[in-house]
């Protein structure tokens, strides 16, 4: 039966000097670029900052909320995004304006960098792992461009990082510190993208099913980390809730409900459907129940969305957050997306942009990230069924990083049927632990071959 083995010498090792070194290295290399970025970002007026999803609409919110003179609470309540998509921006934009909150998110971005670079080192034995993942990392299409824009990934995404690599230091210490740290963070996190708030539940029950997590349930510290996680979001819940006297959590465009009716109304007007009319005028959104009532009556369409959805999640390049989000290049906020992914002549559109230097680029991003979540999802499979049998003694690294490389999987492939159009940013909260999750299988892959 094959077990986990610790990458360096167990799980109490200490970070060795050359590991610290590479991740020093990484934080230095990701804060050059994004200072680099941050010079065309001035030269340029700052005119992507608003370019991101939804980014005009958070920087219109922002504003108002900066030269607020109202109570506070009602302009949360009523406002149609959540606290997170504008309360951590909301200081550095009163001091700087946009290079304030670029700033700050930069901070984030290289803190996030520096994590993974160390963390590397101690799930692979390989001497550059640190030095490679880190920069891999930084390097993201995403994660360049995200810093340098009002978007939720930019604040998640670095929150998301801090949450494993504390969570995996206070499994590997035992100390309660790095557990409240981390619930905190992942907290802060759900406070922005309330979806991340599927990773407790979905990584509890993998847990459960692994001799080894499932010993360390036991640990007071995962109980800690799971309250403080779910404080931030609860509390914002109960006091939109006894506000407004709708549970919920936002008015806006950033929950379920919306985003189920604008879905039936892309897939169904895409396909040459009339939608019903009770979901034409609920422009509050739409049920779940409702939504699957839709889904029976018109199996093809909304089957042919789901893949198309869960295709793009995770096989887009995602290289046009720079190229168009960023940089401009043939930008047409008018829905460019929708003609290639939901439309019935899709193929026609596709053809028509197959020559754009933008799209061909794209193409090759595609391609390789395509095939590293093929990897990705192959030697998940493999290692989670190794976890399923492993000794309850075994690291708690490789377990947990595997556990949670799984949640991040599910958890992309739900958000990517809960929004109306899914896109490859969904999955960014998720590479970090991707990335480390494919650097460990490759190095365990690499000491059986030599073991043969």
């Amino acid at each position: 039966m094959p077990a986990f083995k610790p990458s360096l010498t167990g799980d109490s090792a200490a970070l060795p000097p050359e590991v610290r070194k590479q991740a020093l290295w990484v934080a230095a290399i990701t804060l050059g670029l994004h200072l680099l970025i941050l010079a065309y970002d001035r030269a340029t007026d700052f005119r992507a900052f608003s370019w991101g999803d939804r980014g005009l609409e958070r920087t219109r919110i922002l504003k108002i909320f900066a030269d607020l003179h109202d109570p506070l609470l009602p302009a949360m309540t009523q406002s149609p995004i959540v606290p997170g998509e504008y309360i951590f921006a909301l200081i550095p934009w009163t001091l700087a304006g946009p290079v304030g909150v670029i700033v700050m998110q930069i901070a984030l971005a290289v803190l996030a960098a520096w994590l993974v670079a160390r963390l590397a080192g101690r799930v692979t034995p390989w001497p550059r792992a640190p030095l490679a993942c880190g920069l891999i990392y930084a390097c993201i299409p995403q994660n360049l461009a995200f810093p340098h824009q009002l978007v939720t990934e930019a604040i998640v995404t670095p929150l998301c990082m801090v949450w494993l690599y504390a969570t995996l230091s206070g499994l590997r210490g035992g100390r309660i510190a790095p557990f409240l740290i981390g619930g905190l963070a992942l907290g802060l996190a759900m406070l922005t993208r309330p979806v991340v708030l599927l990773m407790l539940p979905v990584t509890f029950v993998l847990a459960l099913l692994s001799p080894p997590a499932r010993a360390r349930l036991k640990r007071p510290g995962l109980y800690a980390m799971a309250a403080m996680a779910l404080v931030p979001f609860a509390i914002w819940v109960a006091i939109f809730t006894s506000v407004t006297g709708h549970i919920g959590y936002n008015t806006g465009s950033a929950n379920l409900a919306w985003n189920l009716r604008s879905k039936i109304l892309i897939t169904e007007k895409a396909n040459g459907i009339t939608p019903p009319e009770d979901v034409v005028t609920q422009e509050a959104g739409t049920s779940p129940a409702r939504f699957l009532t839709e889904v029976r009556l018109h199996p093809v369409p909304f089957i042919k969305a789901a893949v198309l959805d869960t295709v793009t999640v995770f096989v887009r390049g995602n290289t046009t957050k720079i190229t168009v989000d960023y940089l401009g290049i043939g930008r047409d906020p008018a829905g460019w997306r929708q003609q290639l992914v939901y439309a019935h002549d899709a193929r026609q559109a596709w053809l028509a942009q197959v020559l754009s230097p933008v799209f061909l680029l794209e193409e090759a991003g595609s391609l390789l990230t395509g095939l590293f979540f093929a990897f990705v999802l192959w030697r998940v499979l493999v290692l989670l069924r190794e976890a399923m049998r492993a000794a309850p003694a075994a690291p708690s690294d490789p377990i947990f990083l595997t556990l949670v490389t799984a949640a991040w999987l599910i958890n992309v492939l739900l958000s990517a049927q809960m929004v109306d159009q899914a896109q490859g940013r969904l999955r960014n909260p998720a590479e970090a632990a991707l990335i480390l999750f494919a650097a460990m299988a490759l190095g365990r892959m690499r000491q059986r071959l030599k073991g043969l």
